[in-house]
């Protein structure tokens, strides 16, 4: 599957805005909707439609969502609340805080997961945790990031990025975990500088430059692999385990391709916290065999929804999603 067609140009004169605002930009400009730049560097823009002023923020952050909504996806904790209320799959978890009784981690299975309850773009997250020690070392470091950190099993699939606008998926992404695939030649360090070429160092890009931090040391170690390593032609290495575009990761484009049982599921997850414009990540066992309730789990609710991975993917085709995404805020009034 490794053809990659991505083709992302800056958008003349409003290159300085993530990625997500200049998409909105340049379909406000299509439609020839008066416009204004409040804050370039917060990407914080106005539009004026019919009458009436919308205020958007990083693209997709506007009326359309409630304060209400947006609070619960923005704390993991609370998203896990109302998907329960719901009934929709998750996986089982603690919260911990400041002070907290080290036997309650006693409860946890591995391999397991440790990510702060309020950050997003991936930081400090750690997955595929297999003992005690590293679980610590999880924990201590996500506490560095939030007064709270969730500790939760790990549950092995593909994570997937379903993009629900009013109710209706309306593109899905396979989010790959940072990977490079040898040629025989280079080494592991050498691999990674040329993935990176074309790629940011911030969200102005879609896709982001891989970073080799601890988390990235520790995945080379568990499969004994060093920076100077020479990987044979075709073999391909994950670098880690989450999928976060912010580390590196590739989107892959499967909207035709999926299930309606988890769209209906990305749906329901939007639903369940009163999003109108949501990101929903799930991660899928097995997304070609026959869907069931026990092959999935709803891992986070998004309100700042990414538009770039769904226009310019590293692989399939551009999805358009802004003129959903400008329907629903001009909508929202």
């Amino acid at each position: 599957m490794e053809n990659p067609n991505y083709n992302f140009t800056p958008l003349a004169g409003y290159e300085e805005f993530e990625a997500t605002t200049q998409i909105i930009i340049a379909e406000i400009l299509r439609r020839k909707l008066p416009f204004e730049v409040i804050d370039a560097n917060n990407n914080l823009i106005a539009l004026t439609y019919k009458g009436k002023e919308y205020v958007i923020h990083e693209g997709t952050i506007s009326d359309a969502n409630s304060l209400i909504a947006y609070w619960i996806s923005n704390d993991k904790w609370m998203t896990r609340q109302f998907l329960k209320r719901k009934g929709i799959r998750q996986a089982k978890g603690l919260l911990l805080q400041n002070g907290f009784d080290p036997k309650s981690l006693e409860t946890i299975s591995f391999p397991a997961v440790v990510k702060p309850a309020d950050t997003d773009h991936g930081i400090a997250v750690a997955t595929n945790i297999q003992s005690q020690a590293e679980l610590q070392e999880a924990i201590e470091r996500a506490f560095t990031f939030s007064k709270r950190v969730i500790v939760e099993e790990f549950f092995a699939g593909r994570e997937f990025r379903f993009l629900v606008i009013d109710g209706i998926v309306r593109a899905i992404a396979f989010r790959e975990p940072a990977n490079i695939t040898g040629d025989g030649k280079h080494t592991v360090e050498q691999l990674i500088d040329q993935k990176n070429k074309g790629r940011g160092n911030d969200y102005r890009h879609p896709l982001l430059k891989i970073k080799v931090d601890e988390e990235v040391k520790r995945h080379l170690k568990a499969q004994s692999i060093s920076l100077e390593s020479i990987l044979d032609a075709g073999e391909k290495v994950y670098l880690r385990k989450n999928s976060n575009l912010s580390t590196g990761g590739d989107s892959i484009d499967v909207t035709d391709e999926m299930p309606v049982f988890y769209n209906q599921i990305a749906e329901q997850a939007a639903q369940a916290a009163g999003l109108s414009i949501a990101g929903i990540d799930i991660i899928i066992n097995d997304w070609q065999a026959e869907p069931s309730t026990d092959n999935y789990i709803v891992v986070e609710l998004n309100a700042p929804a990414m538009l770039s991975m769904h226009d310019f993917p590293y692989i399939g085709k551009n999805r358009q999603v802004e003129k959903y995404v400008l329907d629903s805020i001009l909508n929202s009034k």
